[in-house]
């Protein structure tokens, strides 16, 4: 099994690129593989359980808090760029954890693949 480590540095109301980041983590995790994925910058965005979307439009949030909780699939929020937007543990997006950089150094070390989406 490969070891996929995703930063996912960008809003998920950021066009196109959000979707194309679900994408790949659906693709690396239907293949097989194990994914990491550390959201930094904007993408902690994607853990705020209280992210508020006008009906009838898609979400790439949550199709991320849908892959947060498959096996194999491993994603965590900056706890730092977290704090500076307002999102704590109390407002998780479940399946979703906080984490530091270091954790993410760690993975890099033993990733067979990175892909940064920034």
């Amino acid at each position: 099994m490969k070891q996929f480590a995703i930063l996912l540095a960008v809003s998920p109301d950021q066009g196109t690129l959000p979707l194309r980041a679900v994408e790949t983590i659906k693709t690396a995790l239907s293949k097989g593989h194990a994914v990491f994925c550390f959201l930094y910058e904007d993408g902690v965005l994607f853990a705020n359980e209280q992210r508020d979307i006008p009906q009838g439009e898609t979400d790439p949030a949550r199709q991320i808090e849908q892959l947060a909780n498959l096996e194999h699939c491993d994603i965590v929020a900056c706890i730092t760029a977290a704090e500076r937007r307002g999102i704590s543990e109390s407002n998780l997006v479940t399946g979703i954890r906080l984490g530091g950089l270091g954790e993410w150094t760690e993975q890099l070390q033993t990733a067979d693949r990175v892909v940064q989406f920034r």
